[in-house]
């Protein structure tokens, strides 16, 4: 099982990268990786990112049954819906946090799956929902920058953590110059 990065650390708010294709036997071995990794932590989608890799590429398994993961290589939207549902929204990259997110109810995404087919397939509802999520995190984006109701308290927060992480950070480094 891999780490999970959360907010804020900085590189979630990278871009990711295309990956070469054929895929090769460590972005399949990281594949596999990236689904245990889902599922010991209970998500139903993980995006390379979040695990510190900066490729493009993502598992998600949105069925009750937790037995139906789709892995998505590349994958790019090229047709959406034109209606849109709003809903709760949490990530395993910003644990307790959560915030409503417009998406689109179906999506149609080219992507190359992990045995390196090209497919192009029109996902609906919860899936269609998780990809959307899991492309945000490839475009270095999260769904508690959505802002709706909540955003002044969540802000709050986010500033408070902030000056924390601020202050330990001052901290350690007076301690370093006192040992030298």
């Amino acid at each position: 099982m891999m780490k999970i990065l959360t907010y804020p650390d900085t590189f979630l708010r990278q871009v990711s990268k295309d990956i070469e294709i054929p895929v090769s036997d460590y972005d399949l071995a990281l594949i596999e990786s990236m689904k245990e990794t889902m599922y010991k932590n209970k998500g139903i989608g993980l995006a390379a990112i979040q695990i510190g890799y900066q490729k493009r590429m993502a598992v998600v398994d949105a069925s009750k049954s937790q037995t139906q993961p789709i892995t998505l290589i590349n994958p790019y939207v090229i047709k959406r819906s034109d209606i849109t549902v709003k809903g709760s929204e949490g990530c395993l990259s910003a644990p307790g946090k959560f915030m409503d997110v417009p998406r689109e109810t179906w999506i149609k995404v080219e992507y190359v799956c992990e045995h390196g087919k090209k497919l192009c397939k029109t996902f609906y509802n919860m899936t269609a929902i998780v990809i959307q999520h899991e492309l945000d995190h490839m475009d270095g984006k999260l769904c508690i920058d959505y802002r709706g109701d909540n955003t002044k308290d969540f802000l709050e927060e986010a500033e408070k953590e902030k000056k924390e992480l601020n202050e330990s950070y001052q901290e350690s480094q007076r301690q370093t110059a006192e040992r030298n």
